[in-house]
């Protein structure tokens, strides 16, 4: 049994082998010229559609025969001059890709005039804005000075007017308040004796505008030509006693020739003003120093 299958085994192998041997010296062999090629045979005619079995013959067909001539040739013609064209293609073809290429190196870079100009621009502009805000700054701080005088204002006025409430209401029972009849005073004759800036229920009466214990000033051996000139305080708003001096220098002929407040109790513009154009108008005796330095105090009393 076994030899069996050994024998037919060498049998199939040698069978295997002639087949190869034939194929590759026989079957693997290739015509020298090889064959010319054979196409498929189309029925000629000159129209897309057509029944029947026999060609026509005639102009028709000749027509045909032309177009189909003519249409040959072109159709030659044109392959003939495709490659032309794919050739200049392909020639341009690298020019359109370098420039695309070069197309980076062209960037528009601002030049050193340039940046300078946009730092200086850049520089005017942050300029500007500080004045502006500066100018916005200084604008608001007015508006707020004004409303705080407005409101300064508003407030002695309110004093003012509450002081002269007080006062009718102290003495509105009173003959000779704010009426043509009674009479008040430590002078003879008629009259509501005082000052329309005073106060009512005071007992000095001097020469009014609001003076209290009087005036004193203080020149060496100098005197007063007259009287000293009252402060007129009727515009401004007292509401307590207020002492001020007043440094003056007086040249030989007895005139204040400068006045600067030395000395206060209580800071008021308005009084302020008052005080040193009532002093400034002071007059004294002459002498022979050429400037002689003293001062005038002022009590003021509501």
């Amino acid at each position: 049994m076994a030899n069996l299958n050994r024998n037919g085994l060498i049998g199939t192998t040698i069978f295997h082998l002639i087949i190869a041997f034939l194929l590759i010296f026989f079957g693997f062999s290739y015509p020298d010229p090889p064959p010319e090629e054979e196409g498929i045979l189309v029925n000629f005619g000159i129209d897309d559609s057509g029944f029947g079995d026999i060609e026509p013959e005639g102009d028709d067909l000749q027509a045909g025969e032309a177009s189909t001539t003519e249409a040959f040739e072109e159709t030659t013609e044109q392959a003939t001059q495709t490659p032309v064209v794919n050739q200049l293609v392909v020639e341009k073809t690298p020019e359109l890709v370098q420039d695309y290429e070069e197309a980076p190196v062209k960037e528009n870079k601002p030049t050193p005039e340039q940046i300078r100009e946009q730092e200086l621009q850049k520089q005017k502009k942050i300029e500007e804005d500080r004045i502006e805000k500066e100018k916005r700054i200084e604008e608001e701080r007015i508006r707020q000075e004004k409303i705080k005088e407005a409101k300064l204002a508003e407030e002695r006025r309110k004093q003012a007017e509450e002081i002269r409430k007080l006062g009718e209401s102290a003495f509105g029972g009173n003959k000779g308040v704010g009426t043509g009849e009674g009479s008040e005073g430590v002078t003879q004759g008629s009259g509501n004796q005082g000052s329309l800036g005073g106060q009512p229920g005071a007992d000095n009466y001097g020469n009014g505008g609001g003076l209290g214990n009087g005036i004193s000033y203080g020149l060496g051996t100098r005197k007063v030509v007259g009287t000293l000139p009252i402060p007129n305080v009727n515009a401004c708003l007292v509401t307590s006693k207020i002492v001020i001096q007043v440094q003056i220098d007086v040249d030989s002929e007895g005139n204040v020739v400068s006045a600067r407040i030395e000395d206060r109790t209580y800071q008021d513009d308005c009084i302020d003003e008052a005080v040193l154009k009532a002093a400034r108008s002071a007059k004294f005796s002459k002498s022979e120093d050429p400037k002689q330095r003293g001062f005038i105090k002022y009590i003021i009393e509501p």
